[in-house]
């Protein structure tokens, strides 16, 4: 005789009890679930807007998230070994509404997304499961949500139906909606044992033999306090931290082992996304400083033609000591600017040296025109214009 099973990856199945949490009734929310438009289900924001609109409590809208998501997806039997943790969460989940078809990720994604816009906080949760009292080490994915302060688990993939002789079969169940996180560790294992929503976490070696240590021999471990902690991470030190736990929790298994390389590629990804910016940041620095220096440039151009007409038409004495004035604050920024870049590529260290060398050469004529004006300002004006025969004008047009 043929046994059904729930939709994880393998072909015999015989459900274990979860222990689900004793949960108000949920009709009204069931009703409203089954009655939304197709319409509605093509997009996580028109869903969202269908039941805020007529649900008004987060267990209720939940439950509806958990109805809707389990009985309108058919599980992607072709695809069920397809699950790859670096898939984009978004397209997973435009995919799966499009084609009311996926696999644990689109379920998860769904459900995530629902709950996401509904103020609700959730998190996808990666793992492997236990079926017929044997760890299957295939990854599947589920969601830990907070309602009215607790933590609960949420499996739409399994409340969805069973696969019997290769093909999936829509039955739904609400065996896996809200399960206290004491029942869901009988049979879904977070790679990251802060997931497991428990004071007392179990190893990876306690799951797989299918002990779970008593209290008073397991450290106390306050969830709440690090999921909170981990919520104020950058994303690069979310994947650091989680590595360390999931490689403190035990790798004893592939898709452990599989995880743990995911989270070493994010890692890399991210330091050198890192770096890109802080060299992002450089050019942009040194583009600035280039944006000053050329504002010097032009502004000393155009103090020279007006001293090669020997500052005709007349301008205020103040005015033009401000030309040189302007000069000066400009290529003051840029050695400022300058001053902050330590590059690390061959090319902006170079550029880096020629634009100092430029600065320099173009300081020493404004310095020298200073000069000039301070002696221009003191001499009368009808003795101004022999200055410019006794001294040297400003050396040609600046770089």
């Amino acid at each position: 005789m043929n046994k059904a099973i729930f939709l994880v990856f393998i072909t015999v199945f015989s459900p274990v009890p979860t222990f689900p949490q004793s949960v108000p009734d949920y009709g009204h929310a069931d009703a409203v679930a089954l009655a939304a438009p197709d319409s509605s289900g093509k997009s996580i924001l028109a869903l969202s807007r269908y039941f805020s609109t007529n649900l008004h409590t987060g267990r209720e809208r939940i439950r509806a998230f958990y109805t809707w998501t389990a009985r309108n997806i058919d599980y992607d039997v072709e695809n069920m070994f397809n699950f790859r943790p670096k898939d984009e969460p978004g397209s997973i989940v435009t995919r799966t509404l499009r084609d009311r078809k996926a696999v644990c990720q689109g379920y998860a994604g769904v459900f995530h997304e629902l709950c996401d816009n509904a103020g609700i906080e959730n998190y996808i949760v990666l793992g492997y499961s236990r079926q017929n009292g044997q760890v299957v080490t295939i990854n599947h994915a589920w969601v830990a949500a907070r309602i009215d302060s607790s933590w609960y688990l949420f499996d739409p993939t399994w409340g969805s139906g069973f696969l019997l002789n290769g093909k999936f079969t829509r039955k739904f169940t609400d065996e896996y909606f809200m399960v206290s996180p004491a029942g869901f560790i009988q049979s879904h294992m977070p790679f990251d044992p802060i997931w497991q929503c428990l004071h007392y976490p179990v190893t990876s070696r306690d799951f797989l033999r299918g002990t779970f240590p008593k209290k008073d021999s397991c450290q106390y471990f306050s969830y709440p306090d690090s999921i909170a902690a981990y919520n104020r991470l950058s994303s690069q030190d979310r994947f650091l931290s989680t590595y360390r736990r999931v490689e403190k929790n035990g790798v004893i298994n592939t898709s452990v082992a599989e995880y743990l390389r995911f989270l070493q590629q994010s890692i890399d990804i991210e330091e050198a996304n890192q770096q890109n910016e802080i060299q992002n940041q450089l050019v942009n620095r040194f583009n600035d400083a280039v944006n000053h220096y050329n504002a010097a440039s032009l502004l000393f151009n155009e103090y020279i033609g007006y001293w090669n007409h020997q500052f005709k038409p007349a301008r205020p004495d103040a005015s033009i000591q401000k030309m040189v004035d302007t000069c000066n604050y400009h290529l003051a920024q840029c050695r400022k600017l300058l001053a902050g870049i330590e590059p690390q590529q061959e090319t902006l260290r170079q550029n880096k040296e020629l634009l100092l060398k430029a600065i320099a050469e173009n300081q020493k004529h404004v310095n020298e025109q200073n000069a000039f004006l301070k002696e221009y300002f003191i001499t009368p004006k009808g003795s101004r214009g022999a200055l410019f025969t006794r001294f040297p004008g400003p050396a040609g047009k600046s770089r």
